[in-house]
């Protein structure tokens, strides 16, 4: 079974065994199916989901007696769990090659970026414009996941050009992102006709390859919805159908509700990633359910409404209310599907932003200490508690500029994803300091891996980036100083015997690691 497989089984024993009988019975039941599933995948899973079922696994075998502690933890960890499937869906259709359209003959610069992606591995399609009678139709047959086509700037010279691109993005059923590579800047006038591709994106001259490449990537990731969740509020069976249909096919897990009174135990039992709601109903409009669930702080999920209203007034008076989208009645597939799409990826971009750290793209300070209470409350050990610090890191900064210092917190993060494993946790905690949860390691393995990473890191060179220095003033080195602690009941408090033994480090002559008494 594959991680997706594996998520979609436990949720539904989880809500359907548990959730609506809690009893020591039907945990025990649930029990049996979580340890069903680990005997059928040892070896076959890996990453951040392996680690997540591991430690659901170790949460529900703790024989703790049937309490409502141990549901909402058990609850919270298939929260992540589900999580976790998520972003494994979005990696491995990252990893099978997000690529993108280019269409040659309109630039250099797009020229460049184009021959620059196809070697670090990513596949570019190139069309030319008079290959095919039907460009259009050619265009959106062969339409990549990232909906990226690359052209040059010249582009907006070549009015069948431009018209090609005005039919693609009229008739393209998922979000079309035109990126237009400029040799010279472009005037406003020709930024005007840029403006009837749709979304269009300029690469100026100081752009880099590697922009782009991210931009494609994060396009790939963000079309994926299989596996999300939608709660529909509707009715009608009749007119719910489409639109459970047209999830279905798309991956998505649909809830569907009859009565408006229902829908915040839907919300709480279900945790949908956004509410689907008919506009007109029996009991209360879609606008007022959108006010009650908005009540709550925490139902940040989007909401769209579905209606065949053509009252504009009306519709904008109903967007006030908390929904973020209104879409027509009768359903069309693509209109609707993209509507989906563009919230799920909204609301994706802002879980990236609660999570992680912009720079470094590790975990961010409270999902690092959440991690570690939750590795804490599973009763697994031992577990060790690791705190990093870069050596001298102000006079990095303060000598080469904090571009450059930018640079050594990337490299860092870099040498510890890649050479710790999937199973642990890595986070920044702040500035130059940098923190690690090493599930299953005794406080011994733990020091002597971070050592052995200590070294391979002071061995990376840095550019200075100073024009002025000879060649072998140009790179320099730093060190870091670490301190590792068992982690041992409080999070908090382990995190502080770490940061002490990390304090031993730094008066001990630094570039060490130490232990915690």
């Amino acid at each position: 079974m594959n991680h997706e497989t594996i998520n979609r089984v436990l949720q539904s024993a989880w809500r359907s065994q548990v959730l609506t009988r809690p009893s020591e019975y039907s945990l025990e039941a649930f029990k049996a199916v979580v340890a069903k599933v680990r005997s059928n995948t040892i070896g076959s899973l890996s990453g951040e989901f392996e680690a997540e079922l591991v430690l659901l696994s170790s949460l529900i075998s703790s024989n703790q007696s049937l309490t409502a502690r141990l549901l909402e933890g058990i609850d919270l960890q298939m929260d992540t769990l589900q999580a976790a499937s998520r972003r494994a869906s979005d990696a491995r259709s990252s990893d099978q090659g997000p690529s993108a359209i280019y269409l040659p003959g309109f630039g250099d610069r797009a020229a460049f970026f184009a021959s620059g992606l196809s070697s670090m591995g990513l596949k570019i399609l190139p069309l030319n414009l008079d290959a095919s009678l039907d460009f259009v139709a050619d265009l959106r047959e062969r339409m990549p996941t990232s909906g990226l086509v690359l052209v040059g700037g010249g582009v907006v010279d070549h009015p069948a050009a431009c018209h090609a691109l005005e039919a693609l993005a009229a008739h393209h059923d998922s979000d079309l992102l035109v990126v237009i590579a400029e040799d010279t800047p472009m005037t406003f006038e020709q930024r005007l006709i840029a403006a009837t591709f749709g979304v269009v994106r300029l690469l100026g001259v100081e752009a880099d390859v590697k922009t782009l490449r991210s931009l494609i990537r994060s396009r790939a990731r963000d079309s994926q919805i299989n596996g999300y969740k939608v709660l529909l509020l509707d009715d009608s069976k009749t007119d719910a159908y489409p639109a459970i249909k047209f999830m279905r096919e798309e991956g998505i897990e649909v809830l569907h509700i009859l009565s408006p009174a229902g829908v915040l135990r839907a919300i709480e039992d279900f945790r949908p990633d956004v509410v689907v709601t008919d506009f007109h109903m029996p009991g209360a409009n879609g606008d007022q359910v959108a006010s009650v669930i908005r009540q709550d702080s925490d139902a940040v999920m989007p909401i769209i409404f579905l209606s065949s209203e053509r009252n504009t007034e009306t519709q904008l008076i109903a967007l006030s209310k908390g929904a973020d989208a209104f879409v027509q009645k009768p359903l069309k597939r693509g209109a609707f599907i993209k509507a989906l799409k563009a919230l799920i990826s909204r609301s994706k971009a802002f879980d990236s932003r609660m999570r992680r750290d912009p720079l470094t793209g590790l975990l961010n300070h409270g999902q690092l200490m959440a991690s570690a209470s939750r590795v804490s409350a599973s009763g697994t050990v031992p577990n060790t508690m690791v705190m990093i610090d870069i050596d001298h890191f102000k006079q990095v900064n303060d000598t080469f500029g904090h571009p450059v210092g930018d640079k050594v917190l990337v490299g860092l993060a870099e040498v510890l994803s890649d050479n710790l494993r999937s199973t642990d946790f890595i986070g920044r905690m702040g500035g130059e300091e940098f923190a690690v949860l090493m599930v299953g390691a005794p406080i011994s393995d733990a020091r002597n891996v971070i050592d052995r990473i200590r070294d391979l890191f002071s061995n990376l060179q840095f550019e200075t980036g100073l024009q002025d220095q000879c060649e072998s003033g140009k790179w320099f080195a730093c060190t870091f100083s670490a301190g590792v602690a068992l982690l041992d009941g409080s999070a908090a408090i382990s995190m502080k015997a770490a940061d002490h033994a990390l304090y031993k480090a730094k008066h001990g002559g630094r570039n060490r690691v130490e232990a915690a008494d």
